[in-house]
């Protein structure tokens, strides 16, 4: 069975591609959008797991252009968002599963399997009636993001409402494919039926399953009648679905943080991106555990596997750390500057972690003697780009911070990243280490009275930003 697994994270690619083979299939990596085409041009794969922070590449628009080129291959999707509208986007552009990170390693095998399962039957195809989902195959129900328990024969009745979705289902009916018979005056249908509503509807706002008087039952909205073409909602069902459509697709607002208020929404968008991006090297370290005991007395673990893993969970560390100075209470600013060394200094304070353990060598080339903006703002953004380097490398590299004086009144703080080794890929340049943030960052600079520079093809950030020279501090500089 041949995998295509695309996922720009090397480390974490080489290792589920490894386990994966130790499973029994023939799995061949895809770092990049350009990689993933080819591979599907030369050969049949019978599954692709698909990541969808992709690099530069929005995986959702891989998906849909995949899809939208006839492409049948069934894809699982890999996410670390888990919002029930993340996951129904998915599924709705031609996703057959969606997990979300960190998972388990034998869950991610699990469900390749059943995947391929229901490829070769498709009885055992997943079912799915709104936010309500049946995997005939791993045997198990889900509505949104809660995990519903059932009863054998609970599943048996749920499974054949949700293939007669939208329905009337007679109480004979149930009675015969569930229970084999057909005796008017039992109550079983009725009891199981209450049963199941209880777990399926209790908790959430929307009923699912309908009780037709005289007639029996339906799960989900009545199906259209032939020829009549989609039922007309009901203006709160309207509401709902306009709500969930821009929920998915709405942008981020690129509002700047100001300080003393409370964060705004692009904020925090930033602030998740850096937690987004934690789920990779957790990922990582956790199937590594999980496939290190499943190996446990085959000696198979190489030097390279162990050291690779401490550099994963080094990277997790230090993504902790960012996100925690990233939401850090700082005290008001004494004045308008602060030193650019001591603010690079306690910047860098909380990356030790990576600086100690050769993730990242810092190469210092700034001027101690210039003075930048006291907004607690900048330290805010120079932690996000350190975070998001980290966050989007899985190699070692060579960091140099320098800075050059534009004129009196601005200087150009630059952070370049070069691999410590020759990379058998290109390193993510200034615009993939960003990708989606870029709008929101950019306003942020801004309202600094900076600006961000960004060279397509170049490993470097550049902030453009006043500065105050020895013994100018005490004037205005703008």
């Amino acid at each position: 069975m041949s995998i295509l697994l695309a996922d720009d994270d090397a480390q974490l690619a080489t290792f589920l591609s490894k386990s994966l083979e130790s499973e029994g299939y023939s799995v061949h990596t895809a770092l990049d959008e350009n990689t993933v085409l080819a591979e599907l041009e030369r050969q049949n794969y019978k599954l692709i797991i698909l990541d969808l922070n992709f690099g530069q590449t929005d995986g959702l628009q891989l998906l849909e252009k995949l899809r939208s080129g006839g492409l049948e291959t069934p894809v699982m999707v890999l996410s670390a968002r888990n919002r029930v509208s993340d996951r129904i986007q998915s599924l709705n552009l031609g996703a057959d599963d969606y997990v979300t990170k960190p998972f388990s390693f034998q869950e991610l095998a699990a469900r390749a399997n059943a995947i391929l399962r229901r490829k070769a039957d498709p009885s055992l195809s997943v079912l799915r009636v709104e936010d309500l989902e049946l995997d005939p195959a791993l045997r198990k129900v889900r509505r949104g993001k809660r995990e519903i328990r059932l009863s054998p024969k609970e599943f048996g009745l749920l499974q054949y409402l949700m293939r007669h979705a939208g329905e009337t289902v007679t109480r004979k009916e149930l009675l015969q494919e569930s229970w084999g018979t057909q005796e008017t005056d039992s109550n079983l249908v009725d009891v199981y039926v209450n049963y199941l509503r209880k777990k399926i509807d209790s908790s959430s706002p929307e009923r699912l399953l309908h009780t037709i008087r005289g007639a029996g039952y339906r799960l989900g909205r009545a199906a259209p009648l032939r020829g009549t073409g989609s039922p007309s909602l009901s203006p709160q069902r309207e509401q709902h679905e306009v709500f969930s459509s821009s929920e998915m697709m709405a942008p981020a607002s690129a509002e700047p943080v100001q300080t003393g208020q409370t964060p705004s929404p692009a904020w925090r968008q930033l602030v998740h991106s850096v937690a987004h991006d934690l789920a990779q090297p957790l990922t990582s370290v956790r199937c590594f555990l999980e496939v290190l005991a499943m190996r446990a007395g085959t000696g198979a673990t190489t030097p390279a596997e162990v050291r690779g893993i401490e550099q994963q969970a080094d990277r997790a560390i230090a993504l902790v750390k960012g996100i925690s100075a990233m939401v850090r209470e700082v005290p008001a600013p004494a004045g308008p500057w602060f030193p650019l060394e001591v603010l690079l200094d306690e910047l860098f304070n909380d990356f030790t972690l990576v600086l100690n353990s050769g993730l990242i060598t810092l190469e210092r080339q700034w001027n101690p003697s210039l003075q930048v903006t006291s907004n607690p703002l900048l330290r805010q953004v120079l932690t996000l780009c350190i975070s998001k380097l980290i966050g989007r490398n899985t190699r070692p590299l060579v960091l140099a911070v320098s800075s050059m004086l534009i004129g009196e009144t601005h200087c150009d703080l630059q952070l370049r990243w070069r691999a410590v080794d020759a990379p058998p890929n290109p390193l993510p340049d200034g615009k993939n280490i960003l990708t989606k943030e870029l709008p929101a960052m950019r306003e942020m600079v801004y309202s600094l009275s900076g600006e961000l520079i960004l060279t397509e093809g170049h490993t470097e950030i550049t902030l453009r930003l006043p500065v105050a020279l020895p013994g100018s501090q005490g004037r205005s500089v703008h």
